[in-house]
């Protein structure tokens, strides 16, 4: 008997089912997310936080084990993303929709495969080659060109993707790669631009840091928001709160460096840009805290004048108080004529006395 058309369609392979291969992919791309995820912001707080510059200490000595680890489960995490591209969100959190920035679901989707897919596997190819590779195959010219033209045309679709959300995506994504990967083109080898600019390849480990742990903890959140394990409040707060704090510590720890003299020109003009977009961001980020606090301010202001006014007006208006035949306001008190309670009170009290003597 021949199988159904549905049994084929299941199968991947004879005796392995899509949903089987499918399952044991996405455990395998979620594994290798939070080890790069782990690892990454490990090796981001030694070298940026502590001073333990791990990356360029294992250039050294050759105990590259994180770096590694780091650099291999980033791009597979890139890779593996293929076998969900069509379920990779459309939508976002963000407290400005969609509609009011002008794009589609498709598009955002779009924005999401090349931040989460492309951006991912670029960080790790110069790192990896200039790790691993000998120095015989850096100077293969050939070779540099054909990675270095991949390279480009990567970047230059990224572009075209992620312009519609904004430029600046561009430049903090796939900027620098894009520069060094034109330099190659002209220069003709990896080996010659490692040792004209030795710290190039330290810049491009610390740049996949900073990349690679935004990009996974922002995916791994919206996957635990989708499984309804954390709000929608929570992920934006959290996301507004690290993904900032990571690229400003990148930005300062870069100037402390002077990459302006350790980088190629084709390089820096990317990160002189991107330090340029931080102080932007950090302006506006700034003046809207300060017209938070004052609205807040003037709010509570406003809500105590209120108060104030309310228990004025109460004490103003005492259920004691009333008001007089000539318009005047006054305690209930005086309204009162005690003379006339006196003998009121003292004709009742001498009629008591008469009764009881008849009696």
């Amino acid at each position: 008997m021949a199988p159904s058309s549905s049994s084929s369609k299941e199968t991947f392979l004879p005796g392995l089912n899509k949903r089987y291969l499918k399952s044991f992919v996405g455990l395998f791309h979620a594994l290798c997310s939070v080890i790069a995820l782990v690892v990454g912001n490990y090796l981001f707080i030694q070298c940026f936080l502590l001073g333990n510059d791990i990356l360029a200490s294992s250039e050294v000595d050759g105990s590259s084990f994180l770096p590694t680890i780091f650099h291999v489960t980033t791009a597979a995490s890139g890779i593996l993303l293929v076998f969900f591209w069509n379920k990779i969100q459309s939508y976002q959190h963000a407290t400005t929709s969609l509609k009011a920035k002008g794009m589609t679901p498709k598009q955002m989707q779009n924005v999401n495969r090349a931040r989460g897919c492309y951006a991912l596997i670029l960080c790790a190819v110069y790192p990896l080659m200039y790790r691993y590779l000998p120095d015989e195959t850096l100077r293969d010219t050939v070779l540099s060109r054909a990675v270095a033209a991949a390279m480009v045309a990567v970047t230059v679709h990224m572009y075209n993707i992620l312009k519609v959300y904004g430029k600046g995506l561009f430049i903090l994504y796939a900027g620098t790669k894009f520069g060094f990967s034109l330099q190659v083109l002209f220069a003709g080898s990896l080996y010659s631009l490692r040792e004209s600019y030795p710290h190039i390849v330290n810049f491009f480990e610390k740049e996949a840091l900073m990349i690679s742990c935004c990009v996974e903890f922002g995916f791994l959140l919206y996957y635990c928001e989708s499984r309804r394990i954390v709000s929608v409040p929570f992920l934006r707060d959290a996301c507004k709160r690290y993904h900032p704090l990571m690229i400003f510590v990148f930005i300062v720890n870069m100037l402390k460096e002077k990459f302006w003299s350790r980088l190629p020109m084709s390089v820096s003009w990317a990160t002189l840009l991107e330090c340029v977009l931080v102080f932007l961001f950090l302006k506006k980020m700034t003046r809207g805290i300060i017209t938070t606090v004052v609205e807040t301010v003037r709010s509570k202001k406003e809500s105590s004048d209120k108060r104030e006014s309310f228990a004025r007006k109460q004490r103003r208006t005492s259920v004691f108080d009333v008001t007089s035949s000539a318009g005047r306001r006054s305690s209930i008190f005086e309204s009162i004529d005690f003379g006339e309670l006196s003998s009121s009170l003292g004709s009742s009290r001498g009629i008591n006395l008469n009764a009881l003597k008849e009696e």
